[in-house]
């Protein structure tokens, strides 16, 4: 089992090798939004997640031909803290590397103390709060009924006072859910409590869970960006271009497709190809069956069609 993908382009964090901690779809959330589908198991129940292998295959990975990385991400396909590991697995990267660490999370389990420890030698976290109203948080993020916003507003607020690294805050923009005025003054307010780094503003690019998550346009996130304040910024796509993979199986498309949907020009970027020879890759294995295609908000996605081969399914 492979549990790294990428490098892949990420817009928050550029050049990204993604480190996959959990099962397929394991997290706390059920998101409208999510890209990589339904929850399929809905816990707040911490595990050990092969933690060993993990760290085995990051020091194979690292002792290879050196790669062009801004970071090293951990993700998952739900929420990473709930792998008991994550702690030793963090360290572990700090000792073999020194591309910094990011780690990608829901927020829902920064209530614990003793994951907000085992995070303290991240770079950078990357926390969402799409709402600080409880109803439409509910709504929006679909959390086990036991969970609070309170209680997920106080585990970011005991991050911002313990954490020296950067906090950037993630807030997934939906039209007609969380971007009324009621709305985006309760979330600045919130911000400006929990004073991140930076405020990244996101919308429903991708093929999402539930049609209801629409995205706003362009002019529209920049409008929120200003009236939420300083720090406030549209996540752009990355800009940057892998170097060009000499030869490229289909496997590697195939694991690629398999953990997000992604566009042709997508593709393109990461694995430094010419957009027409990953066309017609793409082309060939639609004909095959491998890959299935799809329009979402005028974009063709691709996406494997294998994806009980693949345990993971990561957002970065």
């Amino acid at each position: 089992m492979s549990y790294l993908f990428g490098p892949v382009p990420s817009r928050r964090l550029g050049r990204s090798l993604g480190v996959d901690l959990i099962p397929r779809k394991s997290c706390p959330y059920d998101c409208l939004y999510c890209e990589v589908g339904p929850t399929t198991h809905q816990t707040l129940e911490r595990r050990e997640y092969h933690t060993q292998a993990i760290i085995q295959e990051l020091q194979d990975y690292l002792r290879g031909p050196a790669a062009e990385l801004d970071f090293i991400t951990l993700a998952g396909s739900g929420e990473p803290t709930l792998n008991l590991g994550i702690g030793r697995i963090i360290r572990a990267i700090k000792e073999m590397t020194a591309t910094p660490v990011a780690v990608l999370t829901s927020g829902a389990l920064l209530y614990l103390p003793e994951v907000r420890l085992e995070l303290a030698a991240a770079d950078v976290i990357l926390p969402s709060l799409d709402s600080a109203i409880e109803e439409t948080w509910r709504a929006i993020n679909r959390p086990l009924p036991e969970m609070s916003l309170a209680q997920i507003i106080s585990g970011l607020e005991a991050l911002r006072r313990e954490y020296q690294g950067r906090i950037w805050l993630e807030i997934m923009i939906l039209k007609g859910l969380n971007d009324t005025e009621e709305e985006l003054d309760a979330l600045r307010r919130v911000i400006q409590k929990l004073a991140p780094d930076k405020v990244q503003l996101n919308t429903a690019v991708r093929p999402v869970v539930e049609d209801v998550a629409q995205p706003l346009s362009l002019e529209e996130m920049q409008a929120i960006a200003v009236f939420l304040g300083e720090g406030a910024e549209v996540i752009a796509s990355c800009s940057r271009t892998a170097k060009a993979e000499a030869a490229v199986s289909d496997a590697r498309f195939l694991e690629m497709l398999a953990r997000r949907p992604m566009t042709a020009p997508d593709l393109a970027q990461v694995l430094g190809l010419p957009l027409d020879l990953v066309q017609q890759r793409l082309k060939r294995l639609c004909e095959s069956g491998l890959v299935a295609h799809s329009l979402y908000q005028d974009q063709g996605f691709y996406r494997s069609q294998l994806h009980a081969s693949v345990d993971s399914v990561p957002q970065i």
